[in-house]
């Protein structure tokens, strides 16, 4: 048996015995689309990034979660750093990821949860399409796509903001804070409770 210590590749496609893709590792030239129900659900999606990673796919070869990561720096020495680690609901986008930014030291990092629609992604681009094209007003084409996508937001964030703050917050249904936890960047904690308007009921400490 031949020993490989090391093996140089772009692109790597795991397969189960029927030749379905559950896996794909891949550099930046081979940055997989977003594959649902046999579809590039998402023309162009991430094709530009400059991204490598590691993507799963469920049995039915549909993409569901995916670990990626990438930077980029200009000729100026600007630069952003980026990578992400997601859990998706049954066709559809995250429920759960892990995640972290850095642009030229503004950082922002942590655990989010979500809520997705129970309509499957692929039915909710098409149907986005169809009112995105149709003769609605501005206002009728925003209430319709409002309506569709509605319960897609976030529910809970816990980490580190770009203002140096440590924080939990949680969303009311409508994507809306209700409850913030926070350590500021002088290390003093508060707690805030908030209305679906985002005014502070109540504060701990009281001021």
């Amino acid at each position: 048996m031949e020993d490989y210590k090391n093996i140089n590749v772009e692109n790597i496609n795991i397969v189960d015995k029927n030749g379905t893709v559950r896996m794909r590792l891949f550099n930046n030239d081979h940055i997989p689309p977003a594959i649902m129900d046999g579809k590039d659900i998402l023309p162009g999606h991430r094709q530009e990034d400059p991204i490598a990673g590691l993507m799963f796919y469920n049995g039915e070869g549909d993409e569901c979660d995916g670990l990626i990561f990438g930077s980029k720096k200009d000729d100026e020495g600007n630069y952003e750093s980026y990578a992400s680690l997601t859990f998706d609901q049954y066709k559809q986008d995250q429920v759960v990821q892990m995640h972290y930014i850095d642009e030229n030291g503004q950082r922002h990092y942590g655990f989010s949860v979500y809520d997705r629609p129970n309509m499957t992604l692929p039915e909710l681009m098409e149907r986005t399409r169809d009112i995105q094209n149709s003769d609605l007003t501005d206002e009728e084409l925003e209430k319709e796509l409002e309506t569709i996508w509605k319960g897609n937001t976030q529910r809970a964030f816990m980490g580190k903001n770009s203002k140096g703050e440590v924080t939990i917050q949680l969303s009311d249904s409508k994507g809306k804070p209700r409850i913030r936890m926070v350590v500021d960047e002088n290390d003093i904690p508060r707690m805030e409770f908030l209305d679906g308007d985002g005014n502070v009921t109540y504060k701990i400490p009281p001021e």
